[in-house]
């Protein structure tokens, strides 16, 4: 196949654009690059320009202050590989074939990176890829990194790409994902000075975990730095398209693998100095809109395969909606799990399916010394019930809160009889939705198993691989 020149691409460009002047981005007299930064396990909360001035992230915060940044988007997974899918796809992590830890993407799976190259696009996905072999071939330029180096390699990739064409690069880091060592940045963060969220025991081991889990937030922001001194140097920047997000929430407890806010609540920031003007939007955005929204602005055919919708619309207009609810899931991630996640733009409800299971969180977290401080203030009984609650059973099926006055999702309203009209429309958006989407609740017997224990955070016997397979 004969790669397009620059010159035929911008001939097609115009002509499928050439009716899409209101539109705010067809104006551009060449197509827009897009680079997307993922971290891998930042909460939503933990940079500068969302409320955390404890952690340095001037590189994040200098991206919100010239660009869009919105203050309700959310994942539609709080697990690694599932919610790496599900953005690359535009599918509901259920709707993937991918939807547990682990599993990979089947073949016939329809990345965003399609679509881009059959108008011209060069790709690349530097960084962690975890999604699996069977989709790589979708894009060009495919290299992983250890975290240290990772600043590098996404610069070494823009340096190398085609200069004829415009790119697409998928820039996902490994930082601030668990195991923690000291020495990611210089000077490192002080624990006197972290933010301990109210659901962690206020310890100094709690407070040196934080400061560890800041440093490699800090160290994701200087590679995001790297990259637009890059931009700048190739002269691309004005016409570049950059986003940053996250993966999932903090690796701590309460947080990784929740479908509340904070397990699927992600920063996202978009800059695109030609087209898009600094300001805020609380409207809601779900990570599943990412897809169609970057092949629309690409000016390629949005597959029939995506699931969400296009916010290139807040772009231009930052009080407009696109959507009233955003979708979110809790699959098996180490351990058995069924849970789905209704967020609008106050509320945020829970319904889970095993109320016999306690809410352990990852078998990384459940390793930290933040779990560890956990189990021992729960043994002498110093642990607050909000703290002590993932160690509970049973626990509620139902959980309704409001995000606005409660963030870190504490307050369960369900059961309060102001909130019904609340409850019954945020569960009868749930039925729709997994009518919509065929998601159906198997049984419990049929779940995936525990593949650790949940009190070490070891694997268990049966535990073979990196997925212990389906249940009976």
């Amino acid at each position: 196949m004969l790669r397009p020149t620059f010159g035929s691409f911008i001939g097609i460009w115009i002509f499928i654009l050439g009716g899409a002047i209101h539109s705010g981005w067809a104006q551009s007299s060449a197509p827009p690059n897009f680079v997307v930064f993922v971290a891998d396990d930042m909460a939503w909360e933990d940079c500068g320009a969302n409320g955390n001035p404890a952690v340095r992230t001037p590189n994040i915060d200098r991206l919100a202050a010239q660009g869009m940044r919105f203050t309700r988007a959310v994942l539609t997974c709080s697990s690694c590989s599932p919610s790496r899918s599900s953005i690359l796809t535009g599918r509901y992590p259920h709707n993937t074939g991918a939807g547990e830890l682990h599993l990979p993407l089947p073949g016939d799976s329809v990345l965003l990176t399609s679509p881009l190259r059959q108008v011209g696009y060069w790709t690349a996905a530097i960084g962690k890829w975890h999604v699996g072999e069977a989709v790589g071939d979708q894009v060009e330029d495919r290299q992983g990194s250890p975290p240290p180096k990772m600043g590098d390699a996404w610069v070494a990739a823009l340096q190398r790409r085609p200069k004829d064409q415009p790119f697409f690069l998928w820039a996902a880091h490994l930082d601030p994902h668990r195991a923690y060592q000291k020495g990611a940045v210089d000077p490192p963060h002080d624990p006197a000075d972290v933010i301990v969220p109210p659901m962690f025991p206020d310890t100094l081991p709690v407070r040196q975990d934080i400061a560890l889990y800041y440093d490699e937030i800090t160290r994701f922001d200087q590679h995001i730095g790297q990259v637009l001194d890059e931009l700048d140097a190739q002269g691309v920047a004005d016409n570049t398209m950059v986003l940053v997000i996250s993966d999932n929430g903090r690796p701590f407890p309460h947080c990784k693998t929740r479908v509340d806010l904070p397990g699927v609540g992600t920063p996202f920031v978009v800059r695109w100095p030609a087209r898009v003007k600094p300001g805020i939007s609380d409207a809601l955005v779900s990570s599943l809109d990412i897809a169609p929204t970057i092949t629309k602005l690409a000016g390629a055919s949005v597959s029939d395969t995506f699931q969400g919708r296009d916010f290139s619309p807040l772009l231009w207009d930052p009080t407009a909606e696109i959507r009233q609810y955003a979708f979110a899931e809790h699959n098996w991630h180490d351990y058995r799990a069924f849970e789905r996640g209704v967020h609008n733009r106050q509320y945020c409800y829970v319904r889970n399916w095993l109320p016999g299971t306690p809410g352990t969180p990852p078998a990384d977290a459940v390793n930290s010394p933040t779990f560890a401080e956990m189990k021992r203030l729960l043994a002498s009984g110093d642990l607050t019930q909000a703290q002590a609650s993932c160690f509970v059973t049973p626990r509620p099926t139902e959980m309704l809160y409001d995000v606005h006055q409660d963030p870190n999702c504490l307050d369960n309203l369900a059961a309060d009889p102001e909130m019904r009209s609340v409850l019954d429309q945020m569960r009868s958006a749930l039925s729709q939705w997994q009518d919509q989407t065929t998601d159906r609740f198997p049984g419990e017997h049929r779940l995936t198993p525990d593949g650790f224990d949940r009190q070490t955070g070891k694997k268990l016997p049966s535990m073979s691989g990196a997925h212990p397979g389906p249940g009976k």
